[in-house]
């Protein structure tokens, strides 16, 4: 993609939006995994306006944008200059990364190591793989990914998708490897992340942004505005759930043994 740009003719020393005089107090990532929640945890914390907007900015097509918009005709320059243009008045300001984002670091610098040790690293997944795993069933069959996409006919094509328990193992086994995809990242340079689970911040939004506002050091946390993303789930989602636990008992029950650590729910009182 930089090479692209460069014989488009972008300079490599222009700066379009006077981005790198832009000083941030404070660099965030949210790692993911799919069907974790993560487009209603981003805009939770978008709304508050303390936070800078997160988003997936280095995915395609919309990292080739910023890039041109920016004028970053390299890696480095593009995240500092993604960052500076979403941050918040206060220089906060974070993104969310994908597996496939690191790989493609890689592969534009040459670097194994692509996380920055100096940034903070919010790591999200679920603890219900399996509903994680019909989530992702039913968003790939369907191409019904988040609930503002939905109308009657995205309604019809999401509930024509059909019970599959091969593929729910399938999208399992997936998940799990993601998840221990980013335990390796993590243990490759002594990051320890804050580990956030979707049941808890559905349940609890507030908290999340407390624990953001902690963390990211603010002098007080923002309120918190309804979201309105909504879950695409429905009462099928249970009845699949049920009976492929039932169907496949053997093999989830040698998940729960080498699976990584999830944690309990925390306290709602």
């Amino acid at each position: 993609m930089f090479r692209h740009l460069r014989s488009e003719g972008m300079a490599s020393d222009s700066d379009p939006l006077s981005l790198d005089s832009i000083r941030l107090t404070r660099r965030y990532a949210i790692c993911l995994v799919p069907r974790s929640g993560s487009t209603f945890l981003t805009h939770l914390i978008k709304e508050t306006g303390a936070f800078g907007n997160p988003n997936e900015w280095l995915g395609f097509p919309i990292v080739e944008d910023q890039a041109r918009e920016t004028g970053a005709d390299d890696w480095d320059t593009l995240i500092r200059r993604m960052l500076a243009r979403h941050a918040s008045a206060t220089g906060v300001s974070g993104i969310e990364l994908a597996l496939a984002h690191l790989t493609w670091g890689r592969e534009a610098t040459g670097r194994q190591d692509i996380l920055d040790p100096a940034w903070t690293y919010f790591y999200l997944r679920r603890r219900n793989i399996v509903r994680q795993a019909i989530s992702m069933h039913v968003a790939h069959q369907s191409g019904v990914l988040h609930s503002f996409q939905m109308n009657d006919d995205a309604r019809k094509v999401r509930d024509a998708v059909m019970y599959d328990p091969p593929a729910l193992r399938s999208w399992v086994k997936f998940l799990q490897d993601e998840e221990m995809k980013w335990e390796r990242e993590f243990g490759r340079i002594g990051i320890e992340p804050v580990r956030l689970y979707y049941e808890d911040i559905t349940a609890r939004p507030e908290r999340v942004i407390r624990l953001f506002s902690n963390v990211l050091g603010l002098d007080a946390t923002p309120p918190v505005k309804d979201s309105p993303i909504e879950r695409v789930g429905t009462s099928r989602t249970d009845e699949w759930e049920a009976r492929y636990r039932e169907e496949d008992a053997d093999f989830l029950a040698g998940l729960a043994i080498h699976r990584p650590f999830v944690h309990t729910p925390v306290s709602m009182s």
